[in-house]
């Protein structure tokens, strides 16, 4: 294949030329602008757009919302501030974004808690339990009325978790307490033994030692005096409050939402700066804006 090219490539030559030694002629072609262009194609803003969208309201943009927020970004040159205006905009600063925005955000939680329950399963499920509640509550059945009961109010938190984050009226700590704190999860990790083991890896991402599962699961199971993370317990949802309130969960928080939105593992140093990003709160929108904004995350460079 290569002495081909060679070939054909001098045939051309000796064709420009006249077959002749001189050298070829220029060739000037009219009515042939070179097209506009400030350093990054366009294929790469539409992509960092497309990525941008999927992530934050889990759909591609519309072709209007790609034109306009194209040129949006190229009339901030593609910088930082410009950056940081699409992604307020699709956390919620424009009102039309904003449920799709928790709904995204529901839908994640929901995939690392819950396989994936949706609202419309949580909805059925909150139902469900009210249903039975006013059925034992016909009946006479107290012991039932209150355990369906409750069972409801649990449910109901989990539901309203997103809407009181975005209120700010509950921190991240408390949304992600919710979404280990439900008949849901229970039923998928049935039995305290799974249910120990299963909220040390949904929010810490490891399993615990052999000290920290007998000291969790004397509270889980028995209700019995104990101590985990230097905190005294004696129930499941002490347990619970003391896993979101360790720093260990701050770690697990940052991790989680940072390797899942630059797709590789973080470092050391990352986790020590992103943790003061976050703060005490463990401020999980102000972490997706800085991460969704960097120059990795745009791949403008």
């Amino acid at each position: 294949m290569r002495s081909r090219f060679t070939s054909i490539r001098t045939i051309g030559l000796l064709v420009l030329t006249g077959f002749s030694a001189c050298s070829p002629e220029e060739l000037v072609y009219e009515n042939n602008p070179v097209p506009p262009y400030d350093g990054v194609p366009t294929v790469l803003v539409d992509a960092y757009l497309t990525r941008a969208f999927i992530d934050l309201i889990g759909r591609e943009p519309l072709e209007l919302e790609l034109e306009s927020e194209r040129a949006a970004l190229r009339a901030g040159a593609l910088g930082m501030e410009a950056r940081s205006n699409v992604v307020a905009r699709l956390m919620g600063a424009d009102p039309d974004y904003a449920p799709l925005y928790d709904r995204k955000l529901s839908d994640d939680l929901s995939g690392r808690f819950l396989d994936g329950f949706s609202q419309e399963a949580m909805d059925a499920e909150l139902e469900s339990l009210l249903d039975m509640a006013t059925m034992d509550s016909l009946q006479g059945n107290t012991t039932g009325y209150l355990y369906n009961t409750w069972q409801a109010e649990r449910m109901a938190r989990l539901r309203g978790a997103i809407d009181s984050y975005r209120l700010g009226s509950i921190n991240w700590r408390e949304v992600s307490r919710r979404f280990c704190d439900n008949v849901t999860y229970d039923d998928l990790n049935m039995n305290s033994f799974n249910f120990i083991n299963a909220t040390f890896d949904d929010l810490f991402g490891r399993y615990p030692t052999e000290a920290e599962f007998e000291q969790a699961y004397a509270a889980v199971e028995f209700n019995s005096t104990s101590v985990v993370f230097g905190t005294a317990i004696s129930n499941a949802a002490e347990y619970l409050q003391v896993l979101v309130a360790n720093g260990e969960f701050d770690e697990g928080s940052v991790r989680w939402w940072a390797e899942r939105l630059l797709v590789r593992p973080i470092t050391d140093a990352e986790m020590v700066s992103w943790r003061q990003t976050v703060g005490t709160d463990v401020n999980i929108r102000a972490l997706q804006q800085l991460l969704i904004t960097s120059d990795e995350y745009a791949d403008f460079l």
